[in-house]
């Protein structure tokens, strides 16, 4: 084969390369079905490296289903993928776009290619002069030289390529965005990962609250009782949030343990951050009369929940019944 006619076969295969990677750049998924084009982008953060498109996980369910919302509502997929991104901690882009950080990482392929091709096509415009007196070994080394610098090339569009498909680090936190949703819809998988990802955020405590209080409501105190302590010995919650926490550790302390004087004590931290909840003085009224039979002090506490003007009728009848039957000497209910 001719010098000329290799040259002219190995701008072809560089061409041809440096347009199949821009193609793969360049398109786009189909508009035909939005959400399912949608979830194959996005990386399941709970997942070895399916999208939420093809994981049967609730976390990718969860967002799947948002991802046919926001389509139904009309939003763009730009707008899509970016609440995606920062609404779950751990998720990211199977194929990052062009443009942004990850430009130079899509043009540095091409580049290599190109730089290949002119470093190929200047050796074989300058070829070394030959030297009879070379071995025979040197001889071949120069003609290898073109298929080096070719796969030196190769070598760098595969790094790259490898590192597109890392796990890489996605927004610093969804928390702010999750929280802003209904938690209602969110599964407890989900709530538990973005938490679980995001421990430092400000915002976590206010998951974990919600979090605990649905493992409270459903009777599920082991489950409820982590999100609850990390609440009450958290440095960035507010003095409500620590009292709910405290509270329902008391509670659960005496009536899944029975346990008054822990309870006594969990109820008198939250009364020192608010000496006015009502929850707090009558839970620790029900102790004190149920778990340390002391009516007196039960008496008391009751009488001063009765004095909040924003006790809710329900609440103060029920405060009322028990008032009245600690009062008559009768067994706490």
């Amino acid at each position: 084969m001719s010098e000329r006619a290799r040259n002219i076969i190995t701008i072809v295969v560089m061409a041809a390369m440096v347009v199949t990677l821009i193609v793969l750049v360049a398109t786009s998924p189909s508009d035909i079905n939005r959400v399912q084009a949608i979830g194959e982008q996005i990386k399941c953060p709970v997942c070895q490296g399916e999208s939420i498109a093809n994981s049967p996980s609730s976390m990718a369910r969860d967002m799947m289903s948002l991802v046919a919302e926001r389509v139904s509502a009309g939003d763009s997929d730009t707008e899509i993928i970016e609440e995606l991104l920062s609404s779950y901690s751990g998720a990211v882009l199977l194929d990052p776009p062009v443009g942004g950080p990850t430009l130079a990482l899509w043009l540095a392929p091409v580049a290599a290619l190109i730089g290949g091709a002119g470093v190929i096509l200047w050796w074989r415009r300058h070829p070394p002069e030959p030297n009879t007196d070379a071995p025979k070994e040197s001889a071949r080394a120069r003609r290898l030289a073109p298929l080096l610098v070719l796969g030196g090339s190769l070598a760098v569009i595969v790094v790259v390529a490898g590192f597109f498909l890392q796990d890489r680090a996605g927004p610093a936190s969804g928390v702010a965005n999750l929280a802003g949703q209904d938690l209602e819809d969110v599964s407890n998988e989900t709530m538990e990962a973005v938490i679980t990802a995001n421990a430092d955020h400000p915002q976590v405590d206010g998951m974990r609250l919600a979090l605990a209080e649905r493992y409270y409501e459903a009777g599920d105190y082991s489950a409820a009782f982590p999100h609850y302590l990390a609440v009450a010995q958290s440095t960035k919650v507010t003095g409500s949030q620590a009292v709910s926490a405290l509270v329902r550790l008391g509670w659960m302390a005496w009536d899944g343990n029975d346990e008054a004087e822990t309870a006594i004590g969990l109820f008198d931290q939250a009364l020192a951050i608010d000496s006015s909840s009502s929850t707090a003085l009558y839970l620790k009224g029900q102790v004190l009369w149920c778990g340390t039979g002391d009516l007196e002090a039960a008496i008391d506490l009751f009488e001063d929940v009765l004095a909040d003007p924003e006790l809710s009728p329900d609440a103060r009848a029920r405060v009322e019944s028990d008032l009245a039957a600690a009062r008559d000497g009768s067994a706490c209910t």
